[in-house]
Parts: structure tokens; C-alpha cells; sequence
């Protein structure tokens, strides 16, 4: 298993099953301060929709262990409100760490300005549900880290809100479609994405029945790289195995010119959920083990797999 320790990430989270996040302005709230009071955490920066929540942290621990402990709190306080137990945040979840002095600032910058680009304000300052306007006074609320992000701005603490201000005024939203850079990438849309992936190849589609037998060659060789137990992988309810293997499986499957409608179909999963996976696998696993992976898997295609997409493709 591969821990990320600890450190600041940038997380980003859905509602279960499609389902709104927030439905009322009390949850707001309420999550805000389920947040900001996440022991061992400093939270830096928010945005709340109502399918969606953004925010940035600094965590003592591993961020799996804090988003398991969110997402606990999250389902005691709505059988609280509502009286129904039911799962509100969605298992995926994008998740970057973020070197603070290189990109802290422009990534609080650019989530100030989500509510902008979605239409739904004129002015970052004006969004109810956004940590920039505690940023733009000079004396914030002890449970907001805004310090860690300010004091990037300006020598001095007496004018940084003042330089956060002018900074607002002049910044300029990142070119999604034309950056490289993963955390770019990571709060790219589910559109661009999909869109990337249709591109990505026009070879014809292997068949279903190939598909699940390339899933569990593709499931076999993550677990020996892993040391992961193959039996474990496919059930949820054995949540760090599923949502480690998993994501890697279709990441490889896709590199099989398998189409996102069969991946769909076969995992049972939401678009929007495989997309997000997608997101996140370069930020949870090494550069280097992700070449090994894909290397193993361009070995196992040429040994075992190679006729058979090849008989698929001139059928």
C-alpha cells in the first residue's frame, strides 16, 4: 500500500451516487466546521457547490485516513438532520499534494475564482460559500491557515490582505486545456477530460468478453507489484484495496484501446467517477512505479494478449 504522508493537498469531492452534497445552508456550514476542526489538519482554503467541494489542507497524517474520517462525520451529521443513514461523500475522491512555495498561491487564487467561472457570481468576494473573504480582511478567523498562503504575498502581515486583494483584481484563470502541470489537470472538467480520452486513440474497441479478461490479467499483475491480495480487490467494503487497484486497472485498460462505455458497463461505475480515478493516479503513485506498471502491462499484451486484439481489430 502506498501512503502519501503528511503534507498539503488540494481535495476535491462529489456527492455519492450523483446526489447533491449540500441540501441545505446549514450543511454548509456545518462542513465548513467539520473541516476547519479535523484534528491533526490546518485547513487553508475552501469552495463549496452544491454536487461538489474544494478545499485545501495541511495534514499531520496520511490524506486517506483524514477524507475517511470527513466522510464520517459527514454521515453522523446528516442521520443528525435528516434521521437517514446514507453515504454523502462520494468514495472517489481528487486528491494533489501541493508543494506550497511553487504552487499555494496561484491554486488559492484560482479556486477563489471558481464561482466566477461557473456563472454564478460577478466577483470571487461576493460567493457566500468561499474562504476569500476572510483573505481580503486583516485579521482572519484562527480556524482558517490563510497565513500559510499570505505570507507568500508580502513580507509584512499588516498589508498582505491588502496584496491579496490586488492580486484578485489582475489574476487570470489557468488555460486548462493547454497546461501540463498535474495539479492543472486535476481541476480540469469532466468534459475535457472525456474528450482527452476519446482522442487519445481510434483503434476499434476490443470485445466485452476481451475486456474482462484483460481486467483480470491487468488486476493480477497490480497485485504483484502491490503485494495486494487479488481476492480483495473488487469489493468495496475492503476500501484501501478497491480504491488502489482498481483505478489502475482502468488506467491500463484504457491503454488497451478498451472505450469508456465498456469500462462503464463492466465496473459499474459513473462516468464522472472514472474520470475522477483518472485524475488522481498520477498524484497517489510514484512516477516510477506507474513506468514499471506500464511496462509489465506492454510485456503481458506481447506474451499473452497481442493475437487476440489484433483478431478484434481486423474482425
Amino acid at each position: 500500500m502506498i501512503l502519501n504522508g503528511a503534507g498539503t493537498y488540494y481535495f476535491e469531492v462529489h456527492g455519492a451516487k450523483d446526489a447533491p452534497l449540500f441540501r441545505s445552508v446549514f450543511e454548509y456550514e456545518y462542513f465548513k466546521k467539520i473541516l476547519s476542526q479535523e484534528e491533526g489538519c490546518e485547513l487553508i482554503a475552501y469552495v463549496f457547490f452544491e454536487y461538489k467541494a474544494h478545499w485545501v489542507m495541511h495534514c499531520s497524517q496520511d490524506w486517506q485516513i483524514v477524507l475517511d474520517n470527513i466522510r464520517a462525520h459527514m454521515q453522523e451529521l446528516h442521520f443528525k438532520l435528516w434521521h437517514k443513514h446514507q453515504q454523502i461523500l462520494s468514495e472517489s475522491a481528487n486528491v494533489v499534494f501541493i508543494e506550497e512555495d511553487a504552487f499555494l498561491v496561484p491554486l488559492v487564487m484560482e479556486l477563489h475564482h471558481l464561482p466566477v467561472r461557473e456563472g454564478l457570481v460577478a466577483r470571487p468576494e461576493v460567493y457566500p460559500w468561499s474562504s476569500d473573504s476572510h483573505y481580503r480582511h486583516d485579521h482572519q478567523p484562527t480556524w482558517l491557515a490563510s497565513h500559510r498562503m499570505l505570507k507568500r504575498l508580502a513580507k509584512h502581515r499588516f498589508n498582505s490582505a491588502l496584496r491579496y486583494e490586488r492580486m484578485m483584481e489582475q489574476c487570470e484563470p489557468w488555460d486548462i486545456q493547454q497546461a501540463k502541470n498535474r495539479l492543472y489537470q486535476a481541476i480540469a472538467s469532466d468534459q475535457y477530460i472525456a474528450s482527452h480520452l476519446a482522442a487519445k486513440s481510434n483503434d476499434p474497441a476490443p470485445s466485452t468478453e476481451q475486456v474482462i479478461n484483460l481486467r483480470q490479467q491487468a488486476e493480477e499483475l497490480i497485485c504483484s507489484l502491490l503485494g495486494a491480495p487479488i481476492e480483495q480487490v473488487r469489493h468495496p467494503r475492503f476500501r484501501r484495496q478497491y480504491f488502489q487497484v482498481e483505478p489502475l486497472t482502468i488506467w491500463l485498460l484504457l491503454q488497451s484501446h478498451c472505450s469508456i462505455n465498456q469500462l462503464i458497463y463492466i465496473f459499474d461505475l459513473d462516468e464522472t467517477i472514472i474520470n475522477g480515478w483518472l485524475r488522481s493516479i498520477p498524484n497517489q503513485h510514484p512516477e516510477s512505479f506507474l513506468n514499471k506498471l506500464q511496462q509489465g502491462w506492454q510485456e503481458d499484451l506481447h506474451t499473452q494478449n497481442l493475437p487476440i486484439l489484433s483478431q478484434s481489430a481486423s474482425a
